[in-house]
């Protein structure tokens, strides 16, 4: 014997792979509406849960705020447009400056300007707040004296005695002390004074919350704010710069944001002034060197022309003259280059934290190696850049700047190579323009010795002479170019005080949340309807059994609650439920409509299906047509008829079974004319082997002499075989399934039953239909009780069909059936 709940889970895996398999050729839109109409508590819940987590997330999530600025970069020099003199100073590289906004070497020179070495905390019962510039105490004159004090939380607490009480732990020891107010204090980490800058102590609103400051170690700082900070292009052509900075307090967003812009300006015009300034003191060293050769050979050509009383060298070969002079020209200019490049072998021998590179742009300003060095000297500053961020993260011995030093001596290595190189081929040409000149030298040799000495001394006074104008014209020129030269970086838009978030977005978390809760709610809709197994319909029926199941007609569901197997029919004969059962009545016919006592078994798969409950109200729609019906109580197991016609179960069936009681002593009578009954008697030890019994047969055959329908009430047929023998025996066997609550496999249990047990007249009812489902498409029937194998359609009461239905209100539609 099977159990109920064997049976009533007797859905395999299988059947719901199968179901989701075929869902999208089987899909049925009513049953999805019913479902769904089912399902609306659920949704609703699902839905709440969503904004209420929606809620929660917005009440306890911190705003983030955005503030923005934006800088132009621009440069003017009038110098340079009305005298045409050359450019002193680079251009604006718009990307390059960029990437120096970005870098944690200019996040760490702007943070440095801000009052970050210490940041004050507020702590609630949920969130942090960081006060920045408006916490009511402040710890000044900060001096270090353990590192490991970095980071570290200080819960600072307020005494009644005007003290404060610092306590934190480092390492598994904690250091708590308190100290005067405005005095200096000393613990073992670091030392300072706090002050008491504010009455406004938030601790008097919010007594359970408490107060924490942080020593922020640099690289932290950076690190934290690194992220926060977002540089772009605005405009090329404009070379328009928006810097922009988020953070959970507003003050601190628009403070950082505009500090990097001021910090920007500044450091831009400092690193133009430094070029400026290395070029023009290159050029006031070597403009004081040149003017003491200068003096020295005039005071020799003096000298010698008093001396020798020569006024001047008319005397001398005119062409000779003039081809020497054009290579003592040239051999100046090889001295000059290769002064130059001395110069840069000196710079860039020096060590790598003395190294600066701004010392090696502004000697190639106006060279000829200017474009052959600029891409050396351009990547040995990237790398010193790289450095520089790197060691806001790592130390000296750090394998990172190992790697990178190796760079650096590879990239100054190259350069040294190419300065050597260029200074072997000036030295050449020099070498080359001097034996020219000792050539021409031969060549006056046979002029008067007083006139060579002459022309000597002259050309040296020359050389120095026209060196020296060189010089004094470019310091002049520079000179002006740097007065000229005017930095006009502006800000076009001063960050401003955010007063709304950029985040959490209300509109955005809302709608996310309800439309998760949404998809969530069809999920939920979506797998009932998959894992629905349940018999709904007639069509249902038919489908699962290929039309081969006679279907007598349904049942309505009852709106009411229903006592035990109650009997309706006589209540109000008019109504839906009295209707589908005269339609039941009429479809027997269909059936057997030979003459003679009839035998009715009811039977179903497991217990509650509702097998007693149409038993008993169609034994009292029969008696109402005049025929003499006797209902016998077969369930022993689990005896309901009693309870139904509201008797006492003393005696009936079981005690009838074994001739404990005459068969006129168990017959009672109903409240329904023509409609008498047997109990189910005290539960037997033994029900299988008394309805199976030979007395069985004799209390049957003497109960049709008496009555014209003998309906038995048997046990299912699903969980016990105990009345298979009636049900094969009856004229009329009846199967009954309950909409929504039997299993679609119960079907396959009627079919065994033709089958194999030869019961070919058995037919079916399905009780308890909702037939409200008609407003979600589902249709069970085409009008009243139009044929075997078909039910009836949707019925009123007869004695209210003048009346209009009293429509339900919006939340009594909402919540129905859920």
């Amino acid at each position: 014997m099977l159990s109920e709940e064997t049976v009533g889970r007797n859905v395999t895996f299988e059947s719901y792979r199968e179901r989701i398999t075929n869902f999208s050729n089987e899909f049925d839109l009513g049953l999805f509406l019913y479902i769904l109409k089912r399902s609306v508590l659920w949704i609703a819940l699902v839905l709440l849960a969503s904004g209420a987590a929606a809620y929660l997330y917005l009440r306890y999530t911190a705003p983030t705020y955005q503030s923005r600025t934006i800088i132009q970069l621009a440069e003017k020099n009038t110098a340079k447009k009305v005298l045409q003199v050359n450019e002193l100073v680079e251009s604006n590289n718009l990307q390059a400056d960029v990437e120096l906004l970005r870098s944690k070497y200019f996040i760490g020179q702007v943070l440095d300007r801000m009052p970050l070495a210490v940041s004050y905390y507020f702590k609630g019962q949920i969130l942090t707040r960081e006060l920045y510039t408006h916490s009511f105490i402040n710890l000044v004159d900060l001096e270090l004296i353990d590192p490991a004090i970095y980071d570290t939380p200080i819960l600072v607490d307020l005494t009644p005695d005007r003290l404060v009480k610092l306590t934190y732990t480092i390492e598994g020891t904690t250091y708590a002390e308190a100290f005067e107010i405005g005095r200096p204090l000393r613990t073992p980490h670091f030392k300072g004074t706090i002050l008491l800058i504010s009455e406004n102590d938030p601790l008097r609103k919010e007594p359970e919350g408490s107060l924490s400051m942080r020593i922020n170690s640099p690289t932290s700082l950076v690190n934290k704010y690194y992220g926060q900070l977002f540089i772009r292009i605005v405009d090329n052509n404009a070379k328009t710069i928006e810097i922009s900075c988020k953070d959970h307090n507003p003050y601190l967003a628009r403070d950082l944001a505009q500090k990097m812009a001021d910090t920007y300006i500044e450091y831009d015009l400092s690193r133009r002034k430094e070029s400026a300034e290395s070029i023009l003191n290159f050029i006031q060293v070597q403009k004081d060197t040149v003017f003491e050769e200068l003096r020295q050979s005039e005071f020799q050509l003096q000298e010698f022309k008093r001396d020798n009383r020569v006024a001047n060298q008319a005397e001398l070969t005119p062409i000779l003259l003039q081809r020497s002079q054009e290579y003592e020209d040239l051999l100046m200019q090889q001295e000059i280059e290769i002064r130059l490049l001395t110069e840069l072998e000196n710079v860039s021998r020096r060590d790598t934290g003395q190294l600066e590179v701004q010392d090696l742009i502004p000697l190639l300003v106006g060279t000829d190696q200017t474009t052959g060095l600029s891409d050396l000297v351009q990547g040995l500053n990237q790398l010193l850049l790289q450095r520089e961020e790197m060691l806001y993260e790592l130390t000296e011995n750090s394998r990172g700047i190992e790697a990178i030093d190796r760079q650096i001596t590879l990239q100054r290595r190259l350069l040294l190579e190419a300065l050597q190189t260029l200074r072997f081929r000036a030295e050449r040409r020099r070498a080359e323009y001097r034996e020219k000149v000792l050539e021409f030298d031969e060549s006056f040799r046979g002029l008067p010795e007083i006139q060579l000495e002459f022309g000597s001394i002259q050309r040296i006074f020359n050389l120095n002479e026209k060196y020296y104008n060189l010089l004094l014209e470019k310091d002049i020129e520079y000179r002006i170019s740097k007065a000229g030269f005017v930095a006009d970086n502006r800000i076009l838009e001063r960050s401003s005080l955010p007063t709304t978030p950029i985040a959490p977005d209300r509109g955005t978390i809302l709608f996310s949340y309800l439309l998760t809760g949404a998809i969530l709610s069809f999920l939920i809709v979506l797998v009932r309807y998959i894992l629905h197994d349940n018999i709904t319909s007639l069509t249902d029926i038919a489908k699962l059994s290929n039309a081969s199941i006679g279907i007598l007609g349904m049942v309505p569901k009852y709106k009411k609650d229903v006592p035990v197997s109650q009997l309706l029919v006589d209540k109000n004969p008019k109504s839906l439920i009295a209707e589908a059962f005269r339609s039941i009545r009429t479809n027997l016919q269909f059936v057997d409509n030979s003459q003679g006592s009839k035998l009715v078994a009811i039977t179903s798969t497991i217990s509650g299906e509702g097998k007693t409950f149409v038993a008993i109200n169609l034994a009292g729609i029969i008696s109402f047509s005049g025929k003499r019906v006797i209902m016998l109580d077969l369930d022993m197991r689990k005896p309901k008829i009693h309870l139904g016609f509201g008797v006492e179960n003393l005696k009936g069936m079981s005690t009838l079974l074994i001739d404990k009681d005459p068969l006129d002593e168990c017959i009672q009578q109903s409240s329904v004319k023509g409609l008498e009954f047997i109990t189910a008697g005290p539960i037997p030890p033994n029900p299988s082997e008394l309805i199976i019994s030979a007395r069985m047969g004799e209390i049957l055959k003497e109960l049709k002499s008496r009555y014209d329908v003998v309906l038995i009430d048997t046990p299912p047929v699903g969980l016990v075989t105990d009345g298979l023998s009636i049900v094969q025996q009856a004229d009329y066997p009846i199967y009954i399934f309950r909409s929504d609550y039997s299993k679609k496999v119960f079907v396959h249990n009627v079919d065994r039953l033709i089958n194999e047990n030869k019961i070919t007249r058995l037919s079916t009812i399905l009780n308890g239909v909702d037939v409200d489902r008609n407003k979600y498409g589902y249709n069970y029937g085409y009008g009243y009780g139009y044929g075997y194998g078909y039910g009836y359609g949707y019925y009123e009461d007869r004695s209210t069909r003048s009346s209009r239905r009293k429509p339900r209100s919006y939340f009594g539609k909402l919540f129905k059936g859920a």
